[in-house]
């Protein structure tokens, strides 16, 4: 059910347009001047209260963008001109009083319209985006993410004195998994690692899968001691952990570990990628089933 939102101070025209407002919409009345915790799809109001409240319902419009928070003035005849110079900051339609029902209800059903056309196109674009950004065997991360988020992490401030970890890990002869139970169940082990470490990472973390059985995870505001500690207990949780128990095989794997932070082991990105790839490297070669920290070599 649409919320529409009153903000008539006067009282007369806050009784006509309540009345005109049919069963199907939920109505509520504002009972102070903080409309930013008040939810609502449409706001109908006068002009005294938009004198009052226009930085804040332009504040509440630019927060909901994309989406359209449509809002529908009550004027006077004589104000339409001041109405007119308010459209498309603060308002989006204005309706000249004494009201008539059937033009006010049809701008009320026209704005709810736009309303929930704008918020339909925001989810299939943010599907979209996250199609872009998810990796189709893992369901998580793909490399298009893990640039676009260092890019952004890597130029904050605090990112130089808080420190960003980087973790590169490969699973350890994964060609015999393959070549024991084919590429849809390996596929699903991949997946079902990914799933173990996501629910052992903390919420700003974040898992890639970077190609083949290579994965990513980025460890934000995360000294090399810090990532050094939670990636060993991802290593040994791997380690006990039994994979493809729905199919009744119960496969054990391991995987190896290198891990460069920022600043101290580079000062770009690719400098952080190739620090830990590198590390990665070391561990297949000290014999896999190891994590490697840059600062330790």
């Amino acid at each position: 059910m649409n919320r529409i939102l009153l903000l008539l101070d006067h009282r007369g025209n806050r009784k006509l347009i309540a009345a005109m407002l049919d069963r199907h919409y939920e109505v509520t009345t504002a009972e102070a001047d903080d409309l930013h915790h008040i939810p609502f799809d449409l706001a109908i109001l006068d002009g005294t209260a938009l004198i009052r409240l226009r930085d804040q319902l332009r504040e509440r419009r630019a927060t909901a963008e994309p989406c359209i928070l449509p809002v529908l003035l009550v004027t006077p005849q004589r104000s339409e001109a001041i109405a007119a110079r308010e459209l498309g900051t603060t308002i989006d339609a204005f309706i000249v009083t004494p009201v008539d029902k059937i033009e006010f209800q049809a701008h009320v059903a026209n704005l709810l319209r736009l309303r929930q056309f704008s918020v339909d196109l925001k989810k299939e674009r943010d599907t979209v985006q996250k199609l872009s950004l998810t990796d189709d065997v893992s369901g998580f991360f793909n490399t298009r993410f893990l640039h676009h988020h260092l890019d952004r992490l890597l130029a904050l401030p605090r990112s130089r004195e808080q420190h960003i970890s980087l973790v590169f890990f490969d699973m350890d002869r994964f060609k015999s998994v393959v070549d024991t139970h084919g590429h849809l169940l390996g596929a699903k082990v991949l997946r079902e690692v990914a799933e173990l470490f996501d629910r052992h990472l903390g919420p700003e973390d974040r898992i890639v899968r970077y190609g083949g059985d290579e994965y990513v995870v980025i460890l934000p505001w995360q000294t090399r001691e810090a990532a050094f500690q939670k990636v060993e207990q991802l290593r040994a949780v791997l380690v006990q952990t039994p994979f493809l128990q729905a199919e009744a095989i119960n496969l054990n794997v391991t995987a190896s570990f290198g891990i460069a932070t920022f600043p101290e082991d580079a000062q770009t990105k690719r400098e952080l990628l190739s620090a830990a790839d590198q590390c990665l490297f070391q561990s297949k070669e000290l014999g896999k089933n190891r994590v490697t920290s840059k600062g330790a070599q």
